[in-house]
């Protein structure tokens, strides 16, 4: 029933208290507590001292009343807005329990997940296991830096932006001004990824194991790594030309050239040492000049460089291993029309 729910993406409500959901929930869910996270901790408090039935007395004197009846009135709003809606805790237990009964006194019925937030954790768990073994095909889209590659899967109907569950881009410079979901989000939004797919073949981006500061599981990117890849081959200036529209273009629309200019230069100075110290130099100041006179040929120039100085020898390199596992090589276009009719 759970793998249904997911699959059919059908709205829960979170009834857990906040430091709760923002470890972890279910990409359908809202978090709307019965308990906010101060009352947690009383609550938690009195349990362990003076056991169960203190600490449900203590939570009732803490939400009833007005308090009470403004968390009864939310969770209606949502259900109301979400017919379909299910209602889960932490375990199962005497949250979701109380919340439904709570509802139910208003002539409302939802119902809950047996089992609560843990079971429907596991459950993505398992997806993520059983999806490493199933029989489907994984095709891998591969090319050098600034191919675009992740414009691509997220084209396709069977595609999974990984870069996108982990809202980050993958590289050094990958970042984004909002912060990285919790590892348990990104799983569980890669699970429900997976599971609406209908088709028998699945498009995934090339990737490391890691995703700035995440990890794609360990059976998952096993079967990555040894599934069929497509290669995107895209002539540099068209490379540059894309990295320059997203990484400068597209990210001063959220922040001063200032501050972009110092976030580049501070990511450069990661990869310095693999970079060598003298084309470093050479990259920084160009990133200063770039900035300095808004010009786009003076950026064109210094991300040509990080390119062919770094990423595209890197690229190649990590290629070699991978060539027997080639089906087909060509430009943006052709890789699309290929995955498109495969």
């Amino acid at each position: 029933m759970l793998i249904s729910l997911l699959q059919k993406q059908i709205p829960f409500i979170d009834v857990r208290a906040p430091i709760e959901f923002s470890k972890g929930a279910l990409p359908t869910s809202t978090n709307l507590p019965i308990l906010f996270d101060d009352e947690r901790e009383l609550v938690g408090k009195i349990y362990k001292e003076l056991g169960g039935q203190s600490a449900t007395e203590l939570g009732h004197s803490l939400v009833k009343e007005q308090v009470k009846e403004e968390r009864i009135e939310g969770w209606i709003a949502f259900i109301e807005n979400n017919p379909l809606a299910y209602l889960y805790c932490a375990r199962g237990g005497q949250r979701s329990e109380i919340a439904q009964h709570w509802i139910s006194d208003r002539g409302i019925d939802i119902p809950r997940i047996e089992g609560g937030f843990k079971s429907l954790r596991n459950t993505c768990l398992n997806i993520l296991d059983e999806a490493a073994q199933d029989r489907k095909e994984w095709i891998i889209v591969a090319g050098k830096t600034g191919s675009n590659k992740t414009g691509l899967v997220s084209k396709l109907i069977n595609g999974i932006d990984l870069e996108m569950h982990a809202n980050h881009r993958g590289s050094a410079f990958g970042g984004f001004q909002t912060p990285q979901p919790s590892p348990i989000d990104f799983e569980n939004r890669l699970a429900c990824n997976y599971l609406k797919i209908s088709s028998n073949t699945i498009m995934l981006e090339d990737e490391s194991r890691a995703i700035g500061k995440l990890v794609i599981p360990e059976k998952f990117y096993h079967k990555m790594i040894n599934s069929k890849i497509v290669i995107i081959d895209q002539p540099l200036d068209l490379r540059v030309n894309h990295i320059y529209n997203e990484y400068v273009i597209n990210a001063l629309e959220n922040q001063t050239s200032i501050n972009l200019c110092n976030k580049i230069k501070d990511q450069l100075l990661k990869i310095s040492k693999r970079l060598g110290i003298d084309n470093y130099k050479k990259i920084d100041k160009q990133i200063s000049i770039a900035f300095q006179k808004n010009s786009e040929d003076q950026h064109h120039n210094w991300i040509r460089q990080l390119l062919q100085n770094y990423y595209d020898k890197m690229y190649d390199y990590q290629l070699e291993k991978k060539t027997a596992r080639c089906i087909y090589k060509g430009t943006w276009n052709d890789i699309e029309a290929f995955l498109t009719a495969y």
